[in-house]
């Protein structure tokens, strides 16, 4: 289902610069880069979720991962044109601590039943992985692009897939989802999405 595979390789990995989604504060020491012990979900062809191979990141020893639990979720659209659609979807530290933000997260579309629709979220690789501290109340965002055009297969005349009504979206290593609503239409190519790593 929602975030399909990439992220960073281990074995003479550099470590990401670390970008501070909080107010100035003295800095911290930081421990060497380890190996998350997460794992990113990726989108598979039925349209459900399923667990990748962990991500590789480097650590902040200061900061806990970003929980399911301590984030709530939104959509901001982007500005569309020539049958393209962009959005960033925000993640918010609605917690009072700081936590980490790695890598690429999972997305579902759903409809108005209850039901998963077709949904085939691809890793992009600009903007890639960075290290996200993210403090209480601050935000970071995945950018997610697709196409209202139908594909060969689709529907030509009305929609070409059924229109979602919220997304189930799953933070980088973790295996709970959010709910957001999508109000932004139907997405052709079978749910084809392209989505960038998470950023500040």
């Amino acid at each position: 289902m929602l975030l399909s595979s990439c992220g960073q390789q281990s074995g003479g990995m550099s470590v990401p610069a670390v970008q501070n989604a909080q107010s100035p504060t003295p800095p911290a020491s930081a421990a060497p880069p380890a190996p998350s012990s997460g794992t990113a979900p990726a989108a598979s062809a039925s349209g459900k979720t399923e667990p990748q191979a962990p991500q590789p990141k480097p650590q902040d020893a200061s900061s806990q991962r970003c929980h399911t639990s301590m984030l709530s979720g939104s959509l901001q659209p982007g500005e569309p044109g020539a049958g393209q659609r962009y959005a960033e979807l925000v993640l918010t530290n609605t917690s009072g601590e700081t936590c980490n933000l790695y890598g690429y997260g999972g997305l579902q579309l759903i409809g108005a039943d209850g039901r998963p629709l077709p949904t085939d979220l691809k890793r992009t690789p600009n903007p890639g992985p960075t290290l996200i501290r993210l403090a209480p109340g601050k935000s970071a965002s995945a950018t997610l692009h697709w196409t209202a055009v139908p594909h060969e297969g689709e529907p030509t005349d009305g929609q070409c897939q059924p229109t979602p009504v919220r997304a189930e979206v799953i933070p980088p290593d973790e295996t709970e989802p959010l709910s957001v609503t999508w109000d932004l239409g139907e997405v052709c190519g079978f749910g084809s999405i392209d989505g960038s790593a998470y950023h500040s």
